[in-house]
C-alpha cells in the first residue's frame, strides 16, 4: 500500500475565504438599500435582491418572468430604449435615468436607474447590471414645490390682473381665467347673481375652458341644493363626485345638473361676495373625472374670490364713475349744444327782426312818400296814377309778408289746412307762369316752358301747389339778371311728376344750398344785400311740398351759374277729371281786382264797426261809392244801438276792439228781436288772419271772415254775396 499526502491547507483557506467572500457578496446584494438586478442581453431579468422586488412590488420569480421593457411606464420607453441603444453601441459606458415603473398593483413608481453590461474575459457582453433607487417621494415633493411656484405666480399675476383692470367685464373674465387654471378644472363660469323679471333667473357672464355652446341648454336651476347655496352666500360646495352626492339628484333642471350640460363628476362652488356683503355672483367649475378639486384647491378659489369680490366691487365703482362724467359730460354738452343753438336762434330771430322792419319799412317809405306828394298835389295825371300805382304796389307788397309770415305759423302749428283734389299740374303751373310774367317782362326774363300734358294727375291743393310754383317763378326772376332766361319743365319719371324751375341767375355756393330751407335764411343777410325778402319763400316751398307727399332740391354749380329746383309729387291713384284752379295765392294777382260796379250796393243800409276811425272811414267810403247807406260806429255799445235802431242789411264789424270786440258784439245782436235786427247778416273784417280765427268767426255766427287788407272790390262783392242770401232766406 502506497500513501501520498499533500497540504492543502493554503487551498482550503483560498476556498474559504472565497467562500466567504461570496456569502459577503451575497449578503450585500440581498441587503443593499437600492435595488439591483442581472439580465441577459434580451433585458430580461435573471437575478435579482430584495429590494429591486420590494420597490417594483413583484414576488422574485414573476420578475424572472418579466423584462425591463414590460415594467417600464409606456410615457418612458422611448427615452429608455434609446439610452439602451447607446450602451449598447458603445457610445457611453453606463447610463443612469429618471424613469417610471409600473407596480403590480397598477401605481407608478419614480426611480433613479442605472444600467452598465458586464462583459466576459474576452470582452463579450453577458448581462446587464441595472441598479435603481425609489425616488418617488422626491419627485412628488418636486411637483408639490413646482406645483407651489406655478400656484404662487399664478396668484401673483392674478392680484396683479384684479388690480389693473376697471373694466368690469373684462375682469370678470380674467378672474375665471385665472381661477379655472388654478383649480385644475376642465372648465369654469362666472354666473352674475341678478334675476331677469321674474325673478328666478340668473345671467351667464363669462367661461373659460369651453365654448359658449356648451352652455347652451344650461337651464336656470337657481334653487337647486348645488347651485343655490351660492347664490345665497353660503359655505364653499366640493363634490368630489356628484353621482354620488345626494344634493346632486336625478332630475334636472331643479334637482342637480340640468339636462344637457357639460360632463360633470368633480364640483366646485365659491360665492363671489362684495365688501358690503352683496354676493354679486359665484365661481363654479367642473371636472369630467372624480376627486380632481382638494381642500387646497378650495382654499385657493376662495381667496381667489375674496379678491374677486373687491376688485369687482371696485370695477363697479369705477364704471360708475365713469358712468357719471360721461352723463355729466352729456348734460355738459347738452347745455353747451342748447346755449349754442338758443344763441343761434337769437342771432337769426335778431336777423329776422331787422330783415321785416326792412321789408316793412322800404314799402312804407314809398306809401307815405307818395302820399304826401300827392297831399301836395300832383304836377299832372300821369304824376297821379304814378303815385296811386306805387302805394298800391307796396300795400300789396307788405301784404305778401304778411301772407308769408302768417303761413309758416300755419305750417309750424301744423293748421294749414289743403284742399286734396285729383289735378293735373298743367293748370296751376301755367297759372304760376302767366302771375310772373308781367314782372319777367319788365326785366327783359324770357320763360320758357316744356309741359307734358301727359304728366298726372296728382293729389293736391291746386292753390297751394300754385303757390309753391310762383315762390320758384319769383325767386327765379329775382335772382336772375335782366335778359336771362327761366325755364319752366314738367315730366313723369317713374310713379312721381317732376317739375324743374331753373335760372341762369346768380347761382348759389355749395356749402349754402342746403340752408336755404331754414326759415329766415338767406344766402345773404348783410345790409349790403342785393335782394329784398324775408328769407320764407324756400321753407314755405318745403313745407307744402312735403304736405302733398313730395320732395324739394336745389342745385347749382355754383356762383354765376345759375340755379335749378326740382319738385317731386307723388302721381295719384285717382282718375282726373279736367278742372280748373278756383282760387289764387293772395300773392298771385299782380294787378288790382276788376273796379266795383256803382250801384251796386243800392238800398242796403250797412252798420260798419271799427275802432280805428281809418278804416271806419275807408269802408263807409267803398260802399257809400257803390249805392249802400252806412252809418258806423266806433264800439260795441254804439254798434248794438245802430243796429237796433236801424234794422239794418248787413253787419261789417272788426274782431278786435276794446272793452268789449266783435263777437261779444254779435252775442249782444244775437240777443235782439228778429225785428229789431237780431238777425241781421254779420261779416267778420280783422286782421286776424289766421285759419283758426277764420273758424273761430264762423262758429260765432259771422257768416264771412273777411281778412284786412281787403280789397275794395272784394268787400263790395262780399257785402253784396251776404245781402242775397238774407233776400233768398225765407
Amino acid at each position: 500500500m502506497t500513501g501520498a499526502c499533500s497540504d492543502v491547507t493554503s487551498r482550503r483557506a483560498a476556498a474559504d475565504a472565497l467562500r466567504a467572500s461570496e456569502e459577503r457578496l451575497q449578503a450585500m446584494f440581498n441587503q443593499a438599500a437600492v435595488g439591483i438586478a442581472l439580465a441577459d442581453m434580451g433585458g430580461r431579468f435573471i437575478d435579482l435582491n430584495r429590494k429591486f422586488s420590494d420597490i417594483l412590488g413583484y414576488p422574485p420569480e414573476e420578475l424572472h418572468e418579466r423584462t425591463f421593457k414590460e415594467i417600464t411606464h409606456p410615457d418612458d420607453l422611448q427615452i429608455t430604449e434609446g439610452a439602451m441603444d447607446r450602451l449598447m453601441a458603445g457610445v457611453i459606458p453606463e447610463y443612469s435615468i429618471e424613469t417610471r415603473y409600473i407596480r403590480k398593483d397598477g401605481s407608478i413608481v419614480w426611480s433613479l436607474t442605472t444600467v452598465t453590461i458586464i462583459f466576459d474575459t474576452s470582452g463579450r457582453p453577458q448581462h446587464f447590471l441595472g441598479v435603481i433607487e425609489d425616488i418617488t417621494s422626491r419627485k412628488r415633493a418636486e411637483a408639490a414645490l413646482l406645483d407651489e411656484s406655478r400656484t404662487l405666480e399664478l396668484l401673483n399675476a392674478t392680484g396683479k390682473t384684479l388690480a389693473s383692470k376697471l373694466e368690469l367685464r373684462d375682469l370678470v373674465q380674467a378672474v375665471t381665467d385665472a381661477a379655472t387654471e388654478l383649480s385644475g378644472a376642465e372648465f369654469g363660469s362666472f354666473f352674475y347673481n341678478t334675476t331677469d323679471h321674474n325673478g328666478d333667473a340668473f345671467l351667464l357672464y363669462t367661461l373659460s375652458g369651453a365654448p359658449r355652446e356648451a352652455f347652451e341648454k344650461f337651464g336656470k336651476p337657481r334653487a337647486t341644493a348645488l347651485f343655490g347655496p351660492t347664490f345665497r352666500g353660503e359655505d364653499p360646495i366640493r363634490c368630489d363626485d356628484v353621482l354620488t352626492d345626494p344634493r346632486y339628484g336625478t332630475m334636472g333642471p331643479h334637482h342637480g345638473m340640468p339636462n344637457g350640460h357639460l360632463t360633470v363628476r368633480s364640483y366646485l362652488a365659491v360665492p363671489v361676495g362684495s365688501r358690503s356683503g352683496e354676493v354679486i355672483g359665484g365661481l363654479f367649475f367642473g371636472h369630467s373625472a372624480v376627486g380632481v378639486f382638494t381642500e387646497r384647491v378650495e382654499k385657493l378659489i376662495v381667496g381667489v374670490a375674496a379678491q374677486a369680490g373687491i376688485a369687482i366691487d371696485n370695477a363697479r365703482l369705477y364704471e360708475a364713475a365713469q358712468q357719471a362724467a360721461e352723463e355729466r359730460n352729456a348734460l355738459l354738452e347738452s347745455e353747451r349744444a342748447a346755449r349754442s343753438a338758443a344763441e343761434r336762434l337769437s342771432r337769426v330771430k335778431d336777423e329776422f327782426l331787422a330783415t321785416l322792419s326792412h321789408e316793412l319799412r322800404t314799402p312804407l317809405n314809398a306809401i307815405l312818400g307818395w302820399a304826401q306828394v300827392l297831399r301836395t298835389g300832383p304836377k299832372n295825371a300821369d304824376d297821379l296814377l304814378k303815385g296811386l300805382d306805387t302805394i298800391e304796389r307796396n300795400a300789396r307788397v307788405q301784404t305778401q309778408l304778411i301772407e308769408d309770415l302768417l303761413d309758416m305759423s300755419r305750417i309750424a302749428s301744423g293748421k294749414l289746412r289743403l284742399d286734396i283734389q285729383p289735378i293735373s299740374p298743367v293748370p296751376f303751373i301755367e297759372a304760376a307762369i302767366e302771375t310772373v310774367k308781367p314782372a319777367a317782362d319788365a326785366r327783359g326774363i324770357r320763360i320758357e316752358k316744356f309741359l307734358d300734358p301727359s304728366a298726372g294727375p296728382i293729389a293736391g291743393d291746386p292753390s297751394r301747389l300754385q303757390q309753391v310754383i310762383w315762390n320758384l317763378l319769383s325767386n327765379a326772376i329775382k335772382f336772375t339778371p335782366k335778359e336771362g332766361k327761366v325755364q319752366v319743365l314738367l315730366g313723369r319719371v317713374n310713379s312721381h311728376i317732376e317739375i324743374s324751375v331753373a335760372d341762369t341767375g346768380i347761382g348759389i355756393r355749395t356749402e349754402l344750398i342746403d340752408q336755404l330751407f331754414e326759415r329766415f335764411r338767406q344766402a345773404d343777410a348783410s345790409t349790403t344785400r342785393h335782394y329784398g325778402g324775408l328769407g320764407l319763400g324756400l321753407s314755405i316751398v318745403k313745407s307744402l311740398v312735403e304736405l302733398h307727399g313730395g320732395t324739394v332740391a336745389i342745385a347749382s354749380p355754383g356762383e354765376g351759374l345759375g340755379t335749378t329746383v326740382t319738385v317731386h309729387l307723388p302721381l295719384s291713384a285717382v282718375h282726373w277729371r279736367a278742372s280748373t284752379v278756383e282760387r289764387q295765392h293772395p300773392a298771385a294777382s299782380g294787378g288790382s281786382a276788376p273796379p266795383a260796379v256803382a250801384g251796386e250796393l243800392s238800398g242796403l243800409r250797412v252798420v260798419v264797426v271799427d275802432d280805428q276811425a281809418d278804416a271806419r272811414d275807408l269802408i263807409k267810403r267803398v260802399l257809400e261809392d257803390c249805392g249802400a247807406t252806412v252809418a258806423t260806429a266806433a264800439t260795441a255799445d254804439e254798434a248794438v244801438r245802430l243796429v237796433e235802431a236801424q234794422c239794418p242789411d248787413v253787419l261789417v264789424s272788426d274782431i278786435g276792439m276794446p272793452d268789449a270786440d266783435g263777437f261779444e258784439l254779435l252775442r249782444r245782436v244775437r240777443t235782439l228781436e228778429p225785428e229789431r235786427g237780431g238777425r241781421v247778416p254779420a261779416i267778420a273784417l280783422t286782421a286776424f288772419a289766421r285759419s283758426e280765427d277764420r273758424t273761430r268767426a264762423l262758429r260765432a255766427g259771422f257768416l264771412v271772415h273777411v281778412s284786412k287788407p281787403v280789397d275794395p272790390s272784394e268787400l263790395v262783392a262780399t257785402v253784396a254775396s251776404v245781402a242775397r242770401r238774407l233776400r233768398d232766406r225765407p
